[in-house]
């Protein structure tokens, strides 16, 4: 394992995404019997705001959402059917360029140079070699807890967007994945088209490359140029924007510093709000102070039990207890494990 915490990279809540992903998780778990307020409570996300295509929420955000759908189903195969459910549709202007692409090549190819608009936790890179092509999802950094679920979520979706533009049902030749075999092994075949492998190398869609070539029957030339070009723009706008919102800024600022942002007193002062408004913005937003912290404090707490080799106490300190034992019992709170025991797992 890698020290991570050292390392630099965007946190959750300075990824921005559409509501998509959330519109159709809440849509997919509420035809199951799940609220749309259960699954949004402590996201800052709105009912109404799913209303709102146009706008933009961060990853942590999303983040909330997927743990709360999973705490509420107790089904695993969630992200299978989330990722089924992402159609060509969901992806705005980049799904368009996709649509109209000349070739299963250069679809897959825009998804691979307009990654903020595709919205993924992945990379995503795609290998042609002489017979074979893969999809390859690789560099996941996001909470450990939620792998399995996400992973699931992207190779389905990215799957359901090869038979979007191809306008035809297929099933790839192999689906490969790093994790062990999960509760749900046999829903693979069903909702991709293939048994998976378990324990591989890498995750990975995988399928003829003469595919690569195959003409789409919706391409039109004029309109994938003129998407693409639409597409490098709203990204470039994208990389600047990171959500506006009280519950985004201030996730920003508690992933960025648990231990200085850790209380409500400092978080408004950094927000230039008193305490009272703070307070009231967040309620009004469907959060509430204690629960981002604790939502921020669990989700590095996760991280860094797997990604590095700190200590119970330098965890603790950096999560900003004054106690180990704080610390121990909040986890224990939030996982129902002890610490030291979800790192040997």
């Amino acid at each position: 394992m890698n020290d991570a915490a050292c390392s630099p990279r965007p946190s959750p809540a300075q990824c921005v995404a559409t509501l998509h992903t959330i519109a159709a998780a809440v849509s997919l778990l509420e035809r199951q019997g799940t609220g749309a307020d259960v699954l949004l409570a402590g996201s800052g996300v709105s009912e109404g705001d799913l209303r709102q295509p146009s706008g933009l929420v961060t990853h942590a955000q999303e983040l909330v959402v997927f743990a709360n759908a999973l705490q509420a189903c107790g089904d695993t195969r969630i992200g299978l059917d989330i990722g089924r459910a992402m159609h060509i549709s969901s992806y705005g202007i980049l799904g368009y360029a996709m649509l109209v692409s000349p070739t299963l090549g250069d679809a897959l190819q825009c998804a691979q140079d307009f990654p903020l608009l595709l919205g993924s936790y992945f990379k995503i890179s795609l290998r042609r070699n002489a017979d074979t092509a893969a999809i390859v999802a690789t560099d996941y950094r996001y909470r450990p807890d939620l792998t399995v679920i996400n992973t699931d979520m992207c190779l389905a979706s990215m799957w359901a967007v090869v038979c979007d533009v191809l306008s035809a049902r297929r099933a790839p030749s192999a689906l490969e994945v790093t994790f062990g075999a999960p509760a749900h092994a046999d829903a693979y075949e069903e909702r991709i088209g293939r048994h998976a492998t378990f324990d591989a190398a890498e995750n990975a869609l995988i399928f003829p490359a003469s595919w690569l070539d195959e003409p789409l029957p919706l391409a039109e030339p004029v309109s994938y140029l003129m998407s693409r070009q639409q597409c490098a723009q709203l990204e470039r706008e994208w990389a600047t924007a990171a959500g506006n919102d009280v519950t985004a800024r201030s996730l920003r600022l508690l992933y960025s510093d648990p231990r200085r942002y850790g209380s409500l007193r400092s978080l408004a002062d950094a927000l230039c709000v008193s305490e009272r408004t703070l307070r009231r913005r967040l309620a009004g937003s469907g959060s509430a102070f204690q629960a981002l912290l604790d939502r921020v404090r669990h989700d590095l707490a996760l991280d860094y039990l797997v990604r590095t080799r700190l200590s119970m106490s330098d965890i603790a300190e950096r999560l900003g207890y004054s106690e180990t034992a704080g610390f121990r019992h909040a986890f224990r709170r939030w996982t129902g494990r002890c610490p030291s025991d979800y790192r040997c797992a």
